[in-house]
């Protein structure tokens, strides 16, 4: 008896002596930086798409397509006051992707785009603050501005056309704005677990070659607990919904390459550790896969099985 209760309190103590943060994919949830304090955060996704669906379905490749891509995320973060963050995220995509299309004899294509992303700027500004409540709430504005290059050519490319330019959905920009509204909620117990959820909206304006992506709603929920004073274990909910997109000018034989662009609904679950390895936030470097959990796409379309996603955080 002696031996269990012990056991129970050194669970307990574990717990207490844990600091938790924010999930790997969580936006943060509600939280923003004291006012002077600066964060850098490295982030890398691996995935491979090599599965196409429609509807609810796992459908045939007819294409053969075999994709992967890896994209390198650096987000700065500043607190402007103690209630408002500024965040800026600069990507780097590295995007590969090879198929054959039997509408047009089976000939084979491949692309290779890598380069600088869209960066993308945000404003948090939180409404409600745990000093005076029990839970944080936060809203956010932000702009993605159109850095990457929309103007990659295939690798090897269709016979008819060896230089034509890889489809707009596989370029590192979308070479247009997009604007982004987002809302944010964290709640921390006293126990070190934490539960915090994220929603943004994103409207995409018509691209390039009159390409129209579809707005983006997506969200996030998540909940990390201590395990002791070095590690905490992690799940989230990460999902999104895509209106109607319209390939526009891109060549159709080309459409089902897209890493990014689909009509419909996504989820992963995403279980994750993170490891802090002096004890205390200031650096924390954590690592998760994502599962995917349900799909239903309106259009045929590849998605990837798993994500990997390695995060490294330091708050100067």
């Amino acid at each position: 008896m002696k031996k269990q209760i012990l056991g129970v309190a050194l669970i307990s103590a574990t717990f207490l002596n844990a600091q938790v943060i924010p999930g790997i994919n969580s936006k943060g949830g509600a939280m923003v930086l004291p006012k002077g304090k600066i964060k850098a955060v490295l982030k890398h996704i691996n995935f491979k798409r090599d599965t196409m669906y429609t509807g609810t379905d796992e459908v045939k490749n007819l294409q053969g397509l075999e994709a992967t891509a890896n994209i390198t995320l650096l987000g700065l973060i500043y607190g402007i006051t103690d209630k408002t963050t500024i965040r800026a995220v600069i990507p780097y995509k590295d995007f590969h992707a090879e198929a054959s299309l039997p509408t047009t004899a089976g000939f084979p294509v491949e692309i290779d785009n890598k380069g600088l992303g869209d960066i993308v700027v945000m404003l948090k500004h939180q409404i409600i603050s745990m000093k005076d409540n029990d839970f944080a709430l936060s809203i956010g504005v932000g702009v993605k501005f159109p850095t990457g290059s929309t103007d990659e050519t295939f690798v090897k490319g269709p016979p008819f056309n060896p230089s034509m330019n890889t489809p707009l959905p596989t370029q590192l920009g979308t070479g247009k704005a997009e604007y982004k509204l987002g809302l944010g909620f964290s709640k921390v117990f006293e126990n070190n677990m934490r539960i915090d959820a994220h929603t943004m909206y994103t409207n995409r304006p018509k691209a390039k070659n009159n390409y129209d992506f579809g707005d983006e709603l997506s969200y996030d929920f998540g909940f990390v607990a201590g395990l002791n004073k070095n590690f905490n274990l992690g799940l989230e909910y990460n999902g999104k919904y895509n209106t109607d997109t319209d390939p526009g000018d891109d060549p159709e034989p080309v459409s089902p390459f897209p890493f990014k662009a689909f009509a419909g609904s996504v989820g992963y679950v995403t279980p994750q550790v993170q490891w802090l390895p002096f004890d205390k936030p200031k650096l924390h470097i954590d690592f998760g896969i994502s599962f995917l959990a349900h799909y239903n796409t309106k259009e045929y379309r590849s998605l990837e099985k798993e994500r990997y996603t390695i995060r490294i955080g330091y708050l100067f």
